[in-house]
């Protein structure tokens, strides 16, 4: 039973959030959590993660991945030419938050 509550502390949600010219995308409490500065994406498309590609934190052909639910995603380009996948159930209100920024 504590192990359940401390996986589901760790990885039961995921908040990706916009705030002044960074990403911050945060799994759970915030143990595992990533920031972009939002100059520095290039491109965001939204993509379907496959089945086996799991939950968490993972490392996927295309890249690192957070995801807590379903197989929708945004992934993000770096100008560095690296990928990272935000898995979402609104992937297009992201990819229009995300978009907006890197038009300016």
């Amino acid at each position: 039973a504590f192990l359940l509550l401390v996986t589901g502390m760790l990885f039961g949600s995921l908040t990706a959030m916009i705030s002044g010219d960074i990403l911050y995308c945060r799994l759970g409490i915030g143990v595992f959590r990533r920031t972009f500065l939002l100059k520095e994406i290039i491109d965001a498309e939204i993509v379907r993660n496959r089945w086996y590609y799991g939950w968490g934190v993972r490392l996927t052909p295309e890249g690192w991945m957070f995801n807590v639910s379903g197989l929708d995603a945004v992934e993000i380009t770096l100008n560095s030419g690296k990928q990272f996948r935000i898995g979402t159930d609104e992937p297009q209100l992201l990819l229009q938050a995300i978009r907006s920024y890197i038009a300016k």
